[in-house]
């Protein structure tokens, strides 16, 4: 049987993705603290609004498949040049996949956060993983990313990771 590699397209988020990335599976689990999925996709899209955030999302025929983001300057009260600066150094965060998207959908994920960072005039990009998920971090440096810091957080550690993309 002949199988047929599926197109998929990555793309800026919109509005309209808000409900979409919650139903489709891509973000999933624990929403944050005192506020919902949805009031939080809305609160990065105003952040996408203000040149602050970009958000990628991945589809194909079948729905959303995943999403990155590009942060520039990270929300007051979280302020941290070495991680994101606002000229220079940005930081990719929540890579999600839905459960089934395949890990060559995060790799294109992450191959074209690359190419935007490149194109917004960053030099080093940066990423944060708990130290407990080692699949995550032989990922991240799998990608190229090499560990700099770690940082304890009251619930866990955290890997700090940091790549030139010049």
């Amino acid at each position: 049987m002949l199988r047929v590699a599926r197109k998929i397209f990555i793309r800026f988020a919109a509005a309209g993705d808000v409900d979409r990335l919650v139903k489709d599976g891509v973000v999933s689990g624990q929403p944050p603290a005192r506020e919902t999925w949805n009031q939080r996709i809305v609160k990065w899209l105003s952040e996408q609004r203000a040149g602050r955030r970009y958000i990628l999302v991945a589809e194909d025929e079948t729905g959303l498949l995943g999403t990155v983001q590009l942060v520039m300057k990270l929300p007051a009260g979280y302020e941290d040049p070495e991680a994101a600066n606002g000229m220079d150094v940005a930081m990719m965060e929540s890579l999600r996949l839905r459960h089934d998207a395949g890990t060559e959908v995060g790799t294109e994920l992450v191959n074209e956060v690359q190419k935007l960072a490149m194109k917004r005039n960053i030099k080093t990009l940066t990423f944060c993983l708990p130290m407990n998920n080692a699949r995550a971090i032989f990922q991240a440096r799998s990608w190229g990313f090499e560990e700099f810091r770690i940082m304890a957080e009251p619930t866990k550690m955290l890997a700090f990771f940091r790549k030139s993309v010049e």
